[in-house]
């Protein structure tokens, strides 16, 4: 069984909570944007993208889904450019979440 990595963070700042305990508050960096489609689509996909300078990176298949990363600087940007995709490429993002560090 493989050990899992653990997950990369930044402290950003930390609060104390109603019983005065110091809690650090982390700040994702990356996100991942999966998408369900075609695997045979994809190469499109990546035509299509590279016209978008540093927006998002596609990593690879889970099963049926595809994992997009991006920043939490562009992800917003990435939402809305695989929404506009859809007009030539049938997918659909079914979670965001944020990345646990891994690049596979």
């Amino acid at each position: 069984m493989k050990k899992k990595k653990k997950r990369k963070a930044v402290i950003m700042k930390v609060n104390e909570n109603e019983k005065g305990n110091r809690i650090p508050q982390l700040e994702v960096s990356e996100y991942d944007i999966i998408v369900k489609m075609e695997r045979e689509n994809v190469h499109m996909l990546n035509y299509i993208l590279e016209a978008e300078d540093n927006i998002m990176n596609i990593r690879s298949f889970e099963g049926d889904y595809l994992r997009v990363i991006a920043t939490k600087d562009t992800v917003i940007d990435a939402i809305r450019l695989l929404e506009s995709v859809k007009e030539y490429i049938d997918l659909e993002i079914v979670e965001l979440r944020p990345n646990n560090g891994k690049a596979n």
